[in-house]
């Protein structure tokens, strides 16, 4: 099969479609819905960056120097995502 980038020609479609109030509704439920599992994921990818900095300060405790003190929020944030990230590799677990 080949490729769109290897034909000398792209050839597109503009189609303009008018929902009704009903669409509407359940193009919007979508929306959303995709909406809510992208920063769902954006959200586990702070946290897993923030444990492991966490994990990374805990391993180098001896220089103190090197690494910010840590507060209870990120050592509580790195525990609960190290336990929960096996869960959340799934988007219907979300």
């Amino acid at each position: 099969m080949k490729r769109m980038s290897s034909l000398a020609y792209h050839f597109g479609v503009k189609l303009r479609f008018y929902p009704s109030s009903k669409q509407k509704k359940i193009i919007k439920l979508n929306y959303d819905a995709q909406r809510f599992v992208y920063n769902s994921y954006v959200g586990r990818n702070r946290s897993n960056y923030h444990a492991k900095h966490y994990l990374a300060v805990r391993q180098y405790q001896a220089m103190p120097f090197a690494f910010s003190a840590l507060n209870s929020y990120e050592a509580r944030l790195a525990e609960e995502v190290v336990t929960n990230s096996e869960l959340l590799a799934k988007p219907k677990n979300i």
